[in-house]
């Protein structure tokens, strides 16, 4: 069952008065309710805001339809439509139109009522705590792209429209929370009269700051890679009066060698190699040095020798240059060289090992990526789209096209 504040179909109580007794406790009601609406009735720059907002869905739809932070801007465009259909100012000034204007009447809306208009302020401090996040975690990414120079032209507006979105929805849910603050304790005052409004499990906040947790507010929209961890560490060696450190740690050491207990006799025994005149070391024998190779020479042998290396036959290959013969030997080795090419993904276990291998590139800033002109965001859609091959079990030819597809597509239309 949904929440009365959550519930979008709920409907008001029927409209009914009761007479008051305590008139002097419920006197500052009229003010405080005509100041909300005096207050909701000047949001017209929130409106033009939000007309801007579905120019900018529209315009940016095709271009920007994967990017996380056009997702989070869709979301504040969501809140605001929610908003404009929330229509709390109408819902005020019905209850407004039940107060009495003169000092004389007695007569004041019922606790249902009240109640009523609580769960309506509930619900619009709700959408602007939503806008407030979403508008965040959607200036990050646009931000990010502003500071990159990567369709900064076309990142600098909606920014800006979300900076003032942010500023708006801020200020409007510090006055919700005012706003529900000085009702909620006129609501014993008031007389129920019918049928009740709430369930009877359902009990309102007391609080709505707390409610809504706004000590909390600057850490929501935050992400798990912008947390810094902060250690706390406890000095070890205190400071003097004088804030002399130098005479602290002197201090410091010798209590430790105080504590520390030092055995009387200690034997220290060092075993040495003697070496007999007999032995000799095998690293002093004397080496062949070789015999002086004329440079042209030198050149020829060593193009060979490259070209023999880099076969991946195993061959056995004799190269004779005027009186010298060199041997040079390719012997069998378990040893596999890796080369991180796109063109050498086969299966899908060698694709996952490619994108593991990037990744760790990406990571450490290495030449070897390719994929370093690629941004965090062009990089993720990469790599799902690759994982996403995986999954779907296509056969090694047909794997390798898609695969050709998908890397023209991400990566090299982005050089």
């Amino acid at each position: 069952m949904l929440e009365p504040w959550n519930n979008k179909a709920i409907l008001p109580p029927p409209i009914n008065t009761f007479l008051c007794k305590n008139y002097k406790d419920i006197r500052d009601l009229r003010h405080n309710t005509n100041n909300i609406i005096q207050v909701l009735s000047k949001q017209s720059p929130l409106h033009q805001e939000s007309a801007l907002f579905s120019r900018f869905l529209y315009k940016f739809d095709k271009k920007f339809r994967n990017d996380i932070g056009y997702r989070n801007f869709k979301k504040v465009n969501t809140a605001l439509k929610k908003y404009l259909t929330l229509n709390l100012l109408k819902d005020l000034q019905r209850f407004a139109s039940l107060l009495p204007n003169k000092d004389d009447e007695l007569y004041f809306p019922t606790r249902q009522m009240m109640e009523y208009v609580l769960v309506r302020i509930m619900s619009f401090s709700k959408l602007m705590l939503r806008i407030v996040i979403c508008a965040k975690q959607a200036a990050v990414f646009y931000l990010d792209r502003i500071k990159r120079g990567e369709s900064h032209w076309m990142c600098l507006m909606p920014y800006a429209l979300l900076s003032r979105i942010w500023s708006m929805a801020q200020v409007l849910l510090q006055h919700s929370c005012n706003w529900y603050n000085q009702f909620y304790p006129l609501l014993k005052i008031l007389q129920p009269k019918g049928l009740n409004f709430l369930p009877p499990e359902y009990k309102l906040p007391d609080d709505m700051e707390v409610w809504c947790d706004l000590k909390n507010l600057n850490d929501y929209g935050n992400f798990e890679w912008t947390h810094k961890v902060k250690i706390k560490m406890e000095a070890m060696i205190p400071k003097d009066f004088d804030g002399n450190l130098c005479d602290s740690i002197f201090e410091f050491v010798n209590k430790i060698n105080e504590n520390m207990e030092v055995p009387e006799e200690v034997n220290l025994t060092i075993t040495t190699i003697k070496e007999t005149p007999n032995e000799r070391n095998p690293y002093l024998q004397d080496n062949d040095i070789g015999v002086p190779v004329s440079r042209h020479v030198n050149d020829k042998i060593v193009s060979k020798i490259s070209k023999a290396i880099l076969d991946k036959s195993q061959v056995k290959e004799t190269f004779m240059a005027e009186d010298i013969g060199i041997v040079v030997e390719k012997r069998d080795s378990n040893v596999i060289t890796y080369i991180h090419s796109i063109d050498n993904i086969s299966n899908n276990n060698s694709l996952k090992k490619f994108i593991d291998i990037e990744e760790i590139y990406r990571n450490k800033n290495d030449d070897k990526a390719l994929t370093g002109h690629l941004s965090v965001m062009q990089w993720l859609t990469l790599k799902a789209s690759l994982l996403k091959l995986t999954e779907d079990g296509c056969l090694p030819r047909k794997l390798n096209r898609k695969i050709q597809y998908i890397w023209y597509e991400k990566c090299l239309y982005y050089k």
